[in-house]
């Protein structure tokens, strides 16, 4: 187990040095562009939870598709996701504060956002359609009526309600910012030609 703690340890201190910098840009962009990028943050950690949650530390020989450093193939597969997400969560900050506050980049970031999220949308509605959510919930319960169970079902629900929160609110406000640049720059170039 420690290992996992070591590996999450020097994931979180890369993170963190990779934000730092950014702090002077985050302060500098507006408002809707600080609250986009701040977005990236919960997803970050969402991640590195992933990542402690369904690492199981095997040892040799390993298999692929069976057996791996993280246990199973299927927790091979959370712990690679949950860091996909930190790497993520790290790029949408980066993008939207750094980046010109464009247009382009700005459908950029609303792309990548949707294309990471397309799975977990075809997931649910695969789900509700099939009627399959009767197991699920159940399962969810009992795993929620433990102690643990209940604290990590209660701080992924804040992490993922913060993160959508923050991300919808951040692309509606960023096209309302764009969008008033962009008549107002418009406004100039009429006034000129007068």
């Amino acid at each position: 187990m420690w290992t996992i703690w070591i590996v999450v340890g020097i994931s979180a201190f890369l993170f963190t040095a990779a934000l730092l910098p950014l702090w002077p840009t985050w302060r500098a962009a507006s408002r809707p562009w600080q609250l986009l990028a701040c977005s990236g943050i919960p997803l970050a950690l969402g991640g590195l939870g992933f990542a402690v949650r369904f690492w199981h530390p095997t040892a040799g020989p390993y298999l692929a598709n069976v057996r791996y450093p993280f246990g199973s193939h299927l927790n091979a597969w959370a712990v690679s996701f949950g860091f996909m997400w930190l790497a993520f969560g790290l790029l949408f900050f980066l993008a939207a504060c750094a980046a010109p506050h464009t247009i382009r980049i700005w459908f950029g970031l609303l792309g990548a956002w949707c294309l990471a999220w397309l799975p977990h949308v075809v997931i649910g509605v695969a789900a509700a359609a099939a009627g399959g959510n009767a197991p699920s919930v159940e399962r969810y319960r009992q795993w929620g009526s433990r102690s643990s169970g209940a604290l990590i079902l209660l701080s992924s629900a804040i992490i993922l309600v913060l993160h959508l929160g923050l991300s919808l609110l951040g692309f509606v406000l960023t096209a309302r910012e764009l969008r008033q640049h962009r008549s107002e720059s418009a406004g100039r170039g009429v006034g000129r030609s007068a």
